[in-house]
Formats: structure tokens, sequence, C-alpha cells
């Protein structure tokens, strides 16, 4: 009985080129948003689905699902969005630069670019929203761990103390 690699069958190669095309038609038709976390090329892609991925575009990876089975054959759907934005110069490139088609096609004189400036501080509120509510996310996180920690060690504690100490004297019950 004769064992074969289905990875290497002429069949399988058609599925991963079928895939490749699929993957490749959703990252140019998918409702994505795409943002420079920081210089270096990391950044965001909000997905249709409401997930938010990590694309490093200079290592290319990404934080999805997708890009971390080991058995897909090209990049995720969020690698080639943010590539195929990128090119179009309708997001910053990894050095946090903006692109040169986007300087010389808006100025802050027209509509376009106040629609542009309106969009940014849009954004830039939304990401300020977001970033406030982890930082309480993990504010309460941590304050769960600290009651944990002081009942897991066997000590004898005030929740009203660990209140006052997390929150200052004003959180007192």
């Amino acid at each position: 009985m004769a064992v074969t690699d289905s990875s290497t069958t002429p069949d399988s190669e058609n599925e991963h080129q079928d895939q490749g095309d699929v993957r490749a038609k959703r990252a140019r038709e998918d409702d994505m948003d795409v943002a420079l976390v920081h210089r270096g090329g990391c950044y965001e892609v909000d997905s249709a689905s409401g997930n938010t991925y990590e694309v490093d575009l200079l290592d290319e990876t990404c934080t999805c699902p997708d890009h971390q089975n080991p058995e897909t054959p090209t990049p995720c759907k969020h690698l080639q969005r943010v590539q195929l934005e990128l090119d179009a110069g309708l997001i910053p490139r990894p050095d946090g630069r903006l692109p040169e088609i986007a300087l010389s096609e808006h100025s802050l004189d027209d509509k376009s670019g106040a629609h542009l400036m309106a969009t940014l501080g849009t954004r830039i509120r939304e990401r300020e929203e977001r970033i406030a509510t982890l930082q309480a996310e993990i504010q309460a996180l941590q304050f769960v761990c600290d009651v944990v920690d002081a009942v897991g060690d066997g000590e004898e504690f005030e929740l009203k103390q660990i209140l006052s100490d997390e929150y200052g004297p004003a959180s007192r019950l």
C-alpha cells in the first residue's frame, strides 16, 4: 500500500491556489479598517467580524487564527489588506510618514482635506476611548488579582483597605 503526502499532490496545490484567490479577494473587498499602531510596520486591522488583529508588515505576521495556522499557504487577508492600502497610499508607511499620494491629493482647504481631518479626529478619539476602556479593565483585573493574592496567601484582609490602596482614600465605603 503506497502512502502519499497530500500536501504535494496536484489537487492540494489547486486547493491552496483557490484558498489564496479567495483570501486575496476578501482582502480587497471585506470591510476592514487599517491603522498604523506604531512605527516599525505594526498595524491594527479592525475586521468586519468585530475582531481586531495586529499585523506586523515587516515581519509578515498577523495575530489572526488563519495566519497562526502553519498549514495556511498564503498570507492572511489582514496582512494582504495592509499591503494593499499601503500600496494605494491610504495608510501611513511603516516609518510613520504619510504617503506622498495623501499629501499631494489633500490640502486642508478643500472638502476632501477637511473630511480627512474629521475622519482622523474621529479615529483618534475612538482609539483614545478604547485605550481608556482597556486601562480601566486592567485596573479592575489588577484589583481582582490583589484580592486573589491576599486570599491565596491566607492573609487577613479588608476589602475596604484594598480599595483604598488601589483607588485612594476617596474610595472608602
